[in-house]
């Protein structure tokens, strides 16, 4: 069967590439994905499982059960600080389900998009697979990995009709200035741009509270994507949801039905149970991240490398600039010679070039192993040089 040529040029994940890679290998370290280490918490599969044997295994309504609408409105207005009500929320298949499908409605073919740069490799492979055009906007060294709303204004071209917004960041680990966020948002949403927030990881904070710019900005152009995978340690649930106007959440709703019916009913009962059960477990998987990133940095100043400090998700950018190679070659390097599996800041765009990402997703003692092998390796290419002058 043909495969349409459009979709033969679509830009893979440089993850999954680092993941191939890695299983040509024995017993390799991991630090290349991001999914946590945890099981889902027991009260959360044990709900779900109770809920389905007592019958509820059929059909979902499109947008989501009701309970569990009404359970993230509630956990909208606790934690992000933000006002909806349950028709002004559509339960996803992750959040990737609802980045696709937002972008879908919100993307005119032959359009551009502005995404983070760099930003999560799938957003671009989205927008080509929907024939639009992913546009960079920096949020790289050059920008001191913030956002500034000048540099955003000036990535808008004439075919400019949405922007996406990430914060916590993946792949840097930066979280925003809400300022900053609110700023970018109302610079867009004055132009008719609509603004799509990926909040994957908003939970997932060390520094400061969690912030939804939703909070401060209401606009029929400000949709914000959410996920269970980050926070409760399910991602293979598949179970996100999008916050947006009520008309758009009804057609994102009639428009994920052709593909995916709706989100499984098992991971929607165990979603509502995530919710409305305790909380304890998040906050204890929090406080696991956060150390396993002071334990990071520490191995890193000690050993005299920079990185970009992470203020929330579960990833760490190192920098290897001083190493003489590129991304994909010392990344490469580092699978063949040390049996440690990153990914190479390009696959997250430019401005990931001459950084590497690790995830602190692994067991601490896999995280602090493989970085020490990280600076082994760069102290080695460095003395290389450093003989060959």
């Amino acid at each position: 069967m043909r495969v349409r040529p459009h979709l033969l040029e679509t830009p893979h994940s440089g993850i999954r590439r680092m993941a191939d890679l890695a299983s040509t290998i024995d017993d390799p370290i991991e630090l290349a994905g991001g999914d946590p280490n945890f099981t889902t918490p027991g009260h959360i599969i044990a709900g779900a499982a109770e809920r389905s044997s007592a019958g509820s295994t059929g059909y979902a309504p499109g947008e989501g059960f009701l309970e569990l609408r009404e359970a993230i409105v509630a956990k909208l207005g606790r934690v992000n600080g933000v006002t909806a009500t349950p028709d002004e929320v559509c339960v996803t298949t992750g959040a990737c389900g609802g980045l696709f499908t937002s972008i879908m409605l919100a993307v005119e073919p032959g359009s551009d998009m502005l995404v983070p740069d760099p930003g999560w490799s799938n957003y671009a492979a989205m927008i080509h697979v929907l024939g639009a055009r992913a546009v960079p906007y920096p949020v790289d060294a050059s920008t001191d990995w913030r956002l500034d709303a000048g540099a955003v204004e000036a990535a808008i071209t004439p075919d400019t009709t949405a922007l996406l917004l990430n914060s916590p960041g993946n792949p840097t680990g930066v979280v925003f200035d809400p300022a900053d966020l609110v700023e970018v948002t109302e610079m867009a949403t004055r132009r008719g741009i609509a603004v799509i927030s990926d909040e994957a990881y908003d939970e997932v904070v060390f520094d400061r509270e969690p912030f939804s710019v939703a909070s401060q900005v209401r606009s029929d152009l400000l949709l914000s994507v959410y996920s269970f995978s980050k926070t409760y340690a399910m991602t293979g649930w598949r179970i996100g949801y999008v916050v947006g106007p009520a008309d758009f959440v009804q057609e994102l709703s009639l428009h994920q039905e052709p593909v995916v019916s709706s989100a499984a009913t098992i991971s929607m009962h165990a979603a509502a149970v995530a919710l409305e059960g305790p909380q304890d477990c998040v906050g204890e998987m929090v406080a696991a991240y956060e150390e396993r990133r002071n334990k990071a940095m520490a191995l890193l100043d000690a050993e005299g490398i920079g990185y970009v400090r992470p203020g929330g998700s579960f990833f760490i950018m190192v920098d290897i600039r001083d190493s003489g190679l590129d991304s994909w070659s010392f990344a490469t390097r580092l699978v063949e010679q040390h049996r440690v599996v990153i990914v190479p800041g390009l696959a997250f765009g430019q401005g990931g070039e001459g950084f590497v990402r690790v995830s602190l997703a692994a067991a601490p003692e896999a995280i602090l192993e493989g970085l020490g092998r990280v600076a082994e390796t760069l102290h080695e290419l460095k003395d290389r040089d450093r003989a060959a002058v």
